[in-house]
């Protein structure tokens, strides 16, 4: 017997579609997780609100390019106005 032991390993490679999907699930686990944003209520959330009006919908692609002065902008509609992101929001973010 030689000294190896031990499984071969595998790499996994996902469709652009499948990337794209756990790019979503991505951010959503780190709004969920990192800045407490109820599960429940996701949806409906402003913070969610705002960042998909802004087009910021996956995490690699989108949410870790913010700078600043994104976050500053983020507005959300709220019964038929925009409205700014409230400021907690935008330091959590």
């Amino acid at each position: 017997m030689s000294g190896t032991t031990g499984t071969a390993s595998t790499v996994v490679t996902l469709t652009p579609a499948e990337e794209k999907a756990a790019d979503k699930a991505r951010l959503l686990t780190v709004l969920v997780n990192v800045c407490g944003m109820p599960y429940a209520g996701y949806k409906t959330h402003p913070m969610v609100l705002a960042l998909k009006r802004d087009g910021i919908v996956c995490f690699n692609m989108d949410f870790i390019h913010l700078t600043a002065a994104n976050i500053d902008s983020l507005q959300y509609e709220k019964g038929g106005t925009l409205v700014p992101l409230e400021m907690n929001f935008k330091m959590i973010l």
